[in-house]
């Protein structure tokens, strides 16, 4: 599946995949302050309302720096999963 980039600023691109009845985030950040995370979290709530499910983000469980990330901007954690090469990750919500 592709993502598509939904929001593009200098600071960072936010990406939505649509895989398996699931929208699933991406971001690529370029800068990162508080400023820009008060306007990330802004976009993120604008996204979720023209979405009508959940979206959701995937992380390597040995990604702690990404975890921490996610946590921070509010992303719960769903669960525990395991990948195709037998490696973990963590499923994170944002509704």
């Amino acid at each position: 599946m592709d993502k598509f980039p939904i929001v593009v600023k200098r600071e960072y691109t936010m990406y939505l995949e649509f895989f398996d009845h699931v929208y699933w985030f991406h971001v690529d950040v370029n800068e990162w302050t508080p400023k820009v995370k008060r306007m990330m979290l802004k976009d993120l709530r604008k996204i979720q309302d023209l979405v009508t499910i959940p979206l959701r983000a995937l992380a390597s469980s040995e990604n702690l720096k990404l975890i921490k990330f996610g946590e921070c901007l509010g992303w719960k954690f769903e669960l525990e999963t395991t990948l195709k090469d037998g490696s973990k990750a963590v499923i994170y919500k944002w509704s």
